[in-house]
């Protein structure tokens, strides 16, 4: 009896060994964030309205970068932003600041949500201060894009690709 006890003992010990990586296959924060951490140029920007029809926006230039200090920045620029020289009106700094998203802070990862979350502590948009901004994650097969998602409860209403710096 006590050979088939320890046997059967070792047979559990063994089957939990194989079981158990096959259980954890969801990237933790720390994976993640590895894989994160770069700059990245934006390729596109559309978003979906009710009916899941896309719409390019007018973002066609931006940067986004992540640090392994958990900061992150981000800027996107209207193509058809208007220019404010020296001796610009207060409509026309007003007009070319409207084409332009711009803010920074630090960033938090739900690996097992897919969700990044920037906490807004600077922006142009003096709006954004203090927010945090979700936005669901994917990266490429070869890790050298990375797709940000907004959405509105669980339809997507935005998707970006950032495409990193090389």
């Amino acid at each position: 009896m006590k050979v088939t006890v320890r046997t059967l003992a070792l047979i559990l010990v063994l089957f939990g060994a194989i079981a158990v990586p096959g259980a954890q296959q969801k990237p933790d924060a720390a994976a993640v964030k590895k894989q994160l951490v770069g700059s990245y140029k934006l390729v596109s920007y559309v978003t979906y309205d009710e009916k899941g029809t896309e719409r390019p926006t007018n973002y066609v230039v931006g940067q986004i970068s992540y640090d392994a200090a958990g900061r992150m920045s981000a800027q996107l620029m209207a193509r058809d932003r208007p220019t404010a020289g020296r001796g610009a009106s207060d409509a026309e700094r007003l007009a070319a600041l409207s084409g332009y998203v711009a803010y920074f802070g630090h960033y938090e990862i739900d690996a097992a949500r897919g969700v990044l979350t920037h906490h807004v502590e600077g922006s142009v948009s003096q709006g954004m201060v203090g927010q945090g901004m979700p936005r669901w994650f994917e990266f490429s097969p070869d890790g050298q894009s990375l797709f940000l998602m907004t959405k509105n409860g669980d339809r997507v209403t935005g998707r970006l690709r950032w495409d990193r710096y090389k």
